[in-house]
């Protein structure tokens, strides 16, 4: 272990006088404790701070960690909670030394840089899904306080608001900007930033997503990633470890207009059911599963033109047959729907597309045409929260770097990021690695 030691210096638990040193290496802190060795991760551990403890009020190196633990007997869940630690050191030098050393540790640098406190933008759409997103962000407040960040809150009260106020943002002032509320506001965020003259900055400002919506898909994504049950706590413990990775977006070309994408689009029984169940709304989440099935029973189909270019990793699907490995390939038919995924999941229990990644510069599609059954129908429906449904006979997977969609019919439905777009011909391309998210 001494060859991996960063920092070490006399540490006690309090209220112990410290005698014996603690020892501080890129992965774990050590220390003694009644003269038992203790361990501590420093995955789990998202702060420190300098405070007095006790009814002596002794100065002490306060460690703020987010174990997971699980809990039921027989329906076992994994949760985080929160544990501190108090640590008592020989003097006030050591103390501040010791949250240095911690603090630029669980950043990845040096013990005696220079790291300055990120300081984050939350944005809060109280309208999102159930209009619960600002009880949400109370319930994840205290994670994020306990965090070596600082941050500033900001409530939007529509689509056009965020998009403005994210449009606006001064930048050179944040470190990251972190989205409380459903896709739409994420969809809008995004929108805010691609409209600002220093876009090509901007975009890579890092966004983090806290689950304040109704479906919830990017966030499911990543915390499926990271392995991370799907939870708002764990969503800020992400933002605050400050972890990154890439993030795709999808420009789109409708009416000569250019707007950008970073969920889905979906056209026929998948949009019909998202726009038309509405009027189902007072069922909550149960009104997709009634109006889908009254659909089943109408089973509409929609002629239209669908042409890709394959993605050069289509090989590795199961759906590949008769395909040119470059080029356009072109398909007119008459669709049941055509549902196109930047993510893996749609919403947070939806696994649309499971060979999909948010990072793997390509969009992935599902096709059911015209001679598929009601049954099979109903068998994807009830399949694809688990990703079950691609083994389907008259499923088709593709995955693709650009594609054309061309509604032949003079009625219908097109939806891109669980919003309706104009019923018209539509043109998405990957943009691969655009943005940046905390994951």
């Amino acid at each position: 272990m001494e060859n991996y030691v960063i920092f070490q210096s006399k540490l006690a638990s309090y209220p112990e006088t410290a005698t014996e040193p603690g020892i501080l290496t890129k992965d774990y802190l050590f220390w003694q404790h009644q003269r038992i060795k203790r361990q501590l991760c420093l995955d789990d551990v998202v702060g420190t701070a300098l405070v007095n403890h006790g009814d002596d009020r002794q100065p002490c190196l306060l460690v703020s960690a987010y174990p997971k633990q699980t809990f039921g007997l027989i329906a076992k869940k994994e949760r985080r909670v929160l544990r501190e630690y108090y640590f008592t050191c020989a003097d006030l030098a050591t103390r501040s030394q010791w949250q240095q050393a911690i603090n630029n540790t669980l950043v990845g640098q040096a013990i005696d840089a220079d790291i300055k406190c990120r300081k984050l933008q939350v944005v809060i759409n109280p309208n999102s899904g159930q209009k619960l997103a600002s009880k949400v962000f109370e319930q994840v407040r205290p994670l994020l306080d306990c965090s070596n960040l600082t941050y500033t809150v900001t409530q939007t009260c529509s689509a056009a608001d965020t998009k403005n106020f994210v449009g606006n943002l001064n930048l050179s002032a944040l470190d990251g900007l972190v989205i409380v509320g459903g896709d739409g506001t994420i969809h809008d965020a995004i929108a805010g930033l691609m409209s600002r003259g220093d876009r090509e900055t901007a975009i890579k400002l890092p966004l983090g997503i806290i689950p304040g919506g109704t479906g919830n898909g990017l966030c499911k994504s990543i915390l499926e990633s990271a392995k991370e049950n799907y939870d708002p706590l764990n969503a800020a413990f992400m933002i605050a470890k400050g972890k990154q990775q890439s993030f795709d977006l999808a420009s789109v070309t409708q009416n000569g207009q250019e707007y950008y994408s970073f969920l889905s689009l979906a056209w026929g029984l998948i949009s019909d059911v998202d726009i038309e169940s509405e009027k189902l709304k007072f069922l909550g989440a149960l009104r997709f599963d009634v109006y889908a099935v009254m659909l089943l029973s109408l089973l509409r189909t929609y002629k239209g033109r669908f042409s890709y270019l394959p993605h050069p990793d289509f090989e590795h699907t199961q759906k590949q047959e008769n395909l040119s490995p470059t080029g356009w390939q072109v398909m007119e038919d008459n669709f049941i729907f055509l549902w196109a995924m930047n993510t893996p999941w749609a919403a947070h229990d939806m696994n649309v597309t499971p060979y999909a990644s948010i990072n793997d510069g390509a969009i992935d599609v599902l096709v059911m045409r015209q001679g598929t059954s009601r049954w099979e129908l109903l068998q994807a429906l009830l399949r694809c929260g688990k990703g079950q449904h691609l083994s389907l006979p008259h499923m088709e997977y593709y995955k693709v770097s650009a594609f054309k969609l061309e509604p032949l019919t003079d009625q219908g439905i097109l939806v891109v990021d669980g919003e309706p777009v104009d019923y018209t011909p539509i043109e998405m391309k990957v943009m691969p690695n655009l943005a940046v998210v905390n994951g």
